[in-house]
C-alpha cells in the first residue's frame, strides 16, 4: 500500500472503527479478494470485543497490498458510509456533496452467519452499442413533455450519483395517543434492517438490461443508512443463491426493531391470482409468496411481533397508460364458516401478522423506470420517507408516496396490502433512547 494512503487510513482510524460496522465490511472485503477465508477467522472470533476485532481490521488492511486502499473505499461506499470516503480521498467524486451524519456501527455479536456478501455492481456504464441492443422498449413516436423527439429514457445512469435529498431528522419520540391503535416499539439503536435484492442484468438478453437500478439502489442505501437501519444489499443473484440468502437471513438479522425488504426486477402476472413471477438472475422464476413465506411467524420466528415491510418495484402486468418517453416498464405479462363461540382449545398462534406489502403498481399493470433517474416509484418514495418519516408513521407515508407519484407522474397507482399489521410504525430517524 502507498505510504499515502496508509496515513490516511492511520489519520481516520478512530472513525473507521466507530462508524463501520464489523460484519459488512469483512463480507465486502473479503469478496474482494483482499482477505482469503482464513484470513477472517480472527474477525469472528467472539471472545474479543468488536471494537478491537475492528482494529485490527483496519491494522491488516494496511499490510494488504497496493489494491486494498481502493477496495476498501469501494467497500466504505457501497456501504453507505460517504463522509468516510471523502475523509480517506481528497479526490473522491463524493465532495460534491456536503458530508453527511454518519450511522453510528450496530455490530454487536459476530459470528460466521454475520458475513453477508454484499454482491458488487457489475455494470456501472455501457457503450452506445451495447445499451442500444438491450434497451429492447419502444418509445412512442410523438411525446409532448419530449416534443424534441429525443429519447431521455436512454440516458446512461451516472454510477457516481449521489442522492441530493435531505433526510429530516425527529426531534421527539411518538406517543400513542390513546386510541385503539397503538404503536411498535422503534427507539432503540438496532433500530432495524434493510435487505435489497436487486435484478439488474439477465442470460442471453431473455429480458431487457434495467438501466436506472443503480439509482435506486444508492437512494435506498442512503436513506435507510440515515434513518438508522443497517443495509443488506445482494444483486444479481440466481433462483438459488435468492432462497439460500433468504434462509441465511435468519441467522444474521437478530436483535432488531423492524425489517424492510426490497425486490427490485421484471415482474409477470399470474392469472387469477394477486401473486407475481420475479425474474432472477439466471432467469429462473420465484413468487412474491415465496419471498414473503420466508418472514412470516413459522419460518421465522424471530422476527413475531416486529413489523416487516415488503417493497415490490416489479411489473405486475402488461396494461399500459399512456407511457412517456423517458419510462420504460419493469416486465411484460404472462376464498369457513364464521363461529358463534370461541373453539375450546387453546388459542394457535396465526402464521401472518405484522406483514405490510407495498407494490409500485397495481395487479396487471405495468411499473415505469427511468434509465436515468431510477424507478418513478423508489424515486418519489425516498423523497416522500426522507422528508415525512420523522412524524408520520409508515401506513401514511405509502399513503403520501401514491399522492405524490400522481402528482409527479399522473398514470402509475402503487398498491399497500396489510396482513396483520395492526400498530403504527414510527421510524423516529435519528432518535435513539439512552
Amino acid at each position: 500500500m502507498q505510504e499515502e494512503h496508509r496515513k490516511a487510513i492511520q489519520s481516520n482510524f478512530t472513525s473507521l472503527v466507530e462508524q463501520t460496522d464489523l460484519d459488512l465490511m469483512v463480507s465486502s472485503l473479503y469478496e474482494k479478494g483482499v482477505f482469503s477465508e482464513q484470513m477472517i477467522e480472527p474477525y469472528k472470533d467472539t471472545s474479543k470485543e468488536v471494537r478491537n476485532r475492528k482494529r485490527q481490521l483496519y491494522l491488516d488492511v494496511m499490510r494488504r497490498g497496493p489494491e486494498a486502499f481502493g477496495h476498501l473505499l469501494d467497500s466504505l461506499s457501497e456501504a453507505g458510509y460517504w463522509d468516510l470516503v471523502r475523509e480517506l480521498d481528497p479526490d473522491s467524486s463524493l465532495h460534491v456533496r456536503p458530508p453527511r451524519h454518519p450511522v453510528p456501527s450496530t455490530s454487536k455479536i459476530s459470528n460466521e452467519s454475520n458475513f453477508v456478501s454484499l454482491s458488487t455492481e457489475k455494470k456501472k456504464s455501457k457503450t452506445g452499442v451495447e445499451l442500444n441492443k438491450n434497451n429492447l422498449e419502444c418509445f412512442p413516436p410523438k411525446d409532448p413533455l419530449y416534443p424534441s423527439g429525443e429519447a431521455p429514457g436512454q440516458d446512461m445512469p451516472d454510477p457516481s450519483r449521489i442522492p441530493q435529498f435531505h433526510v429530516v431528522k425527529s426531534t421527539k419520540f411518538t406517543e400513542d395517543d390513546g386510541d385503539d391503535i397503538k404503536l411498535y416499539r422503534t427507539r432503540g439503536r438496532n433500530r432495524g434492517f434493510l435487505v435489497v435484492f436487486s435484478y439488474i442484468e439477465f442470460p442471453n438478453n431473455m429480458e431487457p438490461y434495467r438501466h436506472g437500478v443503480d439509482v435506486d439502489c444508492k437512494n435506498l442505501k442512503y436513506l435507510f443508512n440515515e434513518l438508522g437501519f443497517k443495509v443488506l444489499s445482494y444483486q444479481d443473484l440466481t433462483r438459488s443463491e435468492t432462497l439460500d440468502t433468504l434462509k441465511f437471513l435468519k441467522r444474521v438479522i437478530v436483535d432488531t426493531e423492524c425489517v424492510f425488504v426490497v425486490v427490485s426486477s421484471h415482474g409477470y402476472e399470474l392469472t387469477g391470482s394477486s401473486d407475481n413471477d420475479i425474474r432472477c438472475h439466471d432467469g429462473k422464476l420465484i413468487r412474491i409468496s415465496e419471498i414473503v413465506d420466508h418472514f412470516n411467524n413459522k419460518n421465522f420466528p424471530a422476527l413475531r411481533d416486529i413489523p416487516k415491510v415488503f417493497i415490490f418495484q416489479l411489473c405486475r402486468g402488461s396494461d399500459e397508460d399512456y407511457l412517456p418517453r423517458r419510462a420504460v416498464a419493469d416486465g411484460t405479462a404472462r376464498p369457513e364458516r364464521a363461529r358463534l363461540a370461541p373453539p375450546p382449545e387453546p388459542a394457535r398462534a396465526r402464521v401472518y401478522s405484522d406483514i405490510l406489502i407495498a407494490h409500485s403498481t397495481l395487479p396487471g399493470r405495468v411499473s415505469y423506470r427511468d434509465g436515468a433517474a431510477g424507478s418513478w416509484y423508489i424515486q418519489t418514495l425516498c423523497g416522500v420517507f426522507a422528508a415525512r418519516a420523522h412524524d408520520c408513521h409508515v401506513e401514511k407515508l405509502f399513503t403520501l408516496v401514491d399522492m405524490q407519484l400522481h402528482a409527479l407522474f399522473h398514470i402509475q397507482t402503487s398498491s399497500v396490502d396489510r396482513w396483520g399489521f395492526n400498530r403504527r410504525l414510527y421510524l423516529h430517524p435519528g432518535l435513539y433512547e439512552p
